[in-house]
């Protein structure tokens, strides 16, 4: 009879579940009745439990040392080496050893690299990618798209979120989408985000900012820092303004460059249900006044606000620095200030042309050979002008004398002349 041995069989390729294999059953005694026969389903679904060190289902070339096994209920484990790698159970897949408490749960005991997505495609597409796809059937604004969170433990042994980077949807609206990505971290154990970048603004302390850079503070302290270390005489730290008219633009006479506002809230004592404004109390304006090549110039104007109106009060310009209208100078009282720290500094009024100070003027000393000089007192009587006595011109000659020296005295105290 043809294909009675076993070596001789047709091989069968297209196998089925319901296909069956010869076997003996050794818990029989009778020799005739340990022949029989078993599905394949049957065979798959009695594999022994096995173990890490002794899978149930090995691989000859490692010796059957490496393979699956049954870690519990519902538990499918890989061993490699007699060692247990992984498992999968309904909560998800586990690497290392440990308690899964997440649908892929990594363990490790070293700090070599645990995730790496590699990528040899010599291409400019973008690869390897990483995509957390929130495919919400009804979104909303609002919305958590996801977190990468940064946990760690505390000195009570407590699991900590530490930082925090976190997605979501600000505007969910068909065609004009609007997102937000938080960077928190922790301060004084609240969790919270300290940069926040949405739409096309980023925030600082500011959960909705409103420029391109918006900052928040609410204390006392500097809310913005700028430090250098450079060990150098030059110019560091710099903060520099750029206002270019595009990429090709000419800059034109009076180009506003750059405002730095000082903004605060009035009383809101005649606003719309006495709720205070925001107000521009304050500017520094930087402005171009010629922009003639080789021959540029340029001006700071500082303005503040003047009975509810923002005016400019002093312009720094190329050659003038200008007080505006009804400005004054007020001086300290204690110790007063110097214009002119040298007499070798020029110094000038109403457009003449500035000089150093000038020379001191001497006193006129008067003496008289006989009788006595009339003494200024301030005041003259002349008794007919037509016709004025001597002594009357002397005593008017002693009076303008001192006042040209109480003049001269003056003049020498706010060094016009010198002493």
């Amino acid at each position: 009879m043809a294909n009675r041995k076993i070596t001789a069989l047709n091989e069968l390729t297209a196998i089925v579940a319901t296909d069956v294999f010869p076997v003996i059953d050794v818990s029989e005694s009778a020799n005739a009745d340990k022949n029989k026969k078993i599905q394949l389903t049957t065979i798959l679904r009695g594999i022994p439990n096995g173990t890490a060190s002794a899978p149930s289902v090995g691989f000859i070339g490692d010796t059957g040392t490496s393979g699956f096994f049954r870690v519990t209920d519902d538990e499918i484990g890989v061993s490699c080496n007699q060692v247990q790698i992984a498992s999968f159970a309904s909560a998800g897949l586990k690497l290392g050893s440990g308690t899964a408490a997440a649908q892929l749960h990594l363990f490790s005991t070293d700090t070599v690299d645990q995730v790496i997505i590699e990528n040899t495609d010599t291409g400019a597409d973008t690869a390897p990618d990483l995509v957390l796809f929130r495919n919400s059937a009804s979104p909303a604004d609002n919305d958590n798209l996801g977190n990468l969170v940064f946990r760690g433990q505390d000195d009570n042994g407590d699991a900590v979120e530490y930082a925090t980077i976190a997605a979501q949807i600000a505007d969910a609206s068909n065609t004009s989408e609007d997102g937000i990505l938080d960077l928190m971290s922790t301060a004084a154990g609240t969790l919270a985000s300290r940069i926040r970048l949405k739409s096309e603004f980023v925030g600082v302390h500011e959960a909705d900012p409103t420029f391109p850079l918006h900052l928040f503070s609410d204390d006392a302290t500097a809310a913005f820092c700028i430090e250098s270390n450079l060990d150098s005489s030059g110019s560091s730290a710099d903060l520099v303004f750029i206002h270019n008219r595009g990429d090709a633009g000419a800059g034109q006479d009076n180009d506003v460059l750059s405002t730095i506002t000082f903004q605060g809230k009035n009383d809101g004592a005649n606003e719309s249900d006495t709720v205070p404004a925001g107000v521009e109390y304050a500017a520094i304006e930087a402005v171009i006044i010629d922009a003639s090549d080789d021959t540029e110039d340029g001006q700071i104007n500082l303005q503040v606000m003047d009975a509810g109106s923002l005016t400019t009060q002093i312009s720094v310009g190329p050659d003038a620095i200008t007080l505006g209208d009804a400005v004054n100078l007020v001086f300290n009282t204690t110790t007063g200030t110097k214009i002119g720290t040298s007499t070798t500094q020029k110094l000038a009024f109403f457009n003449s042309t500035p000089v150093v100070q000038q020379s001191a003027i001497a006193n006129i000393t008067t003496t008289a050979s006989s009788g006595t000089l009339p003494t200024a007192n301030g005041s003259i009587t002349v008794a007919n002008a037509a016709s004025a006595t001597n002594a009357e011109l002397l005593e008017f000659c002693v009076e303008l004398e001192s006042k040209l020296e109480s003049a001269l005295g003056i003049l020498r105290t706010f060094g016009l002349i010198a002493t």
